[in-house]
């Protein structure tokens, strides 16, 4: 099996989508799963060039750091907002005050 069998065969899961990030010269290009997937091909197979794409290109020899961000389900797979729990919002201070006062005051009697 060759080296791009062998990434591909190990990198494509439909159901999930990757966020990824090269670092050269100190500057952070963010890349999607297919673009980050054409540079782990490169790197393999030890191409010393540019890989362009629509808006930038990426200089093999120059890469200090290649990494993967974040790995997450796809839109269609993910739960809808209905299903998630709401955002915990604490009681504002004022209002705990009263509350706490309230319950001392209930429990003494």
């Amino acid at each position: 099996m060759s080296v791009n069998e062998e990434l591909t065969q190990e990198e494509y899961d439909d159901n999930y989508d990757e966020e990824w990030v090269a670092i050269i010269n100190k500057k952070e290009y963010p890349l999607s799963k297919n673009q980050a997937l054409v540079i782990k091909q490169a790197m393999a197979t030890g191409e010393r060039g540019n890989v362009v794409f629509d808006s930038f290109a990426i200089c093999i020899p120059f890469v200090s750091e290649f990494y993967r961000v974040r790995k997450f389900l796809k839109g269609e797979k993910q739960l809808s907002a209905s299903t998630l729990e709401p955002e915990y919002k604490p009681i504002p201070e004022e209002k705990w005050q009263k509350i706490k006062k309230e319950i001392y005051e209930k429990i003494r009697k």
